[in-house]
């Protein structure tokens, strides 16, 4: 099993190569709710309880404020690029090009890229 270190690089790159900037505060939060998603995958399921674990490891003390900042970093991908390059990143076609994902969507969809072990392949 890897480090915490070398799976916090392979999120934050991946987020990277999908054109997520990283100088959105967004960005971060992304990042570290896929960690999570990556630990305890169900968590997905309840983004509140998700986005309170954040939170709580950020130091933020509005949950709310994670959402937002999450929820600004897919709006902004989307309007700069799409999200076409999670079909790049999987090889298939994930999202139609109009497509815009949910937030669970892109926070389960890069867990489960590093999961199965892809990240490997793009290396």
């Amino acid at each position: 099993m890897m480090n915490d270190k070398n799976v916090e690089k392979i999120v934050k790159l991946t987020l990277i190569r999908l054109g997520v900037k990283c100088d959105l505060i967004g960005f971060t939060y992304l990042a570290k709710s896929i960690l999570i998603a990556i630990e305890r995958p169900l968590l997905v399921y309840n983004l509140k309880t998700l986005f309170k674990e954040v939170a709580e490891s950020c130091g933020v003390t509005n949950p709310f404020r994670i959402e937002a900042n999450i929820q600004n970093a897919i709006n902004s991908t989307y309007k700069y690029k799409g999200w076409t390059s999670f079909n790049d990143l999987y090889g298939v076609e994930v999202f139609k090009p109009n497509y815009k994902p949910t937030t669970a969507e892109v926070i389960m969809l890069i867990a489960e890229y590093y999961k199965l072990g892809m990240y490997e392949e793009a290396v």
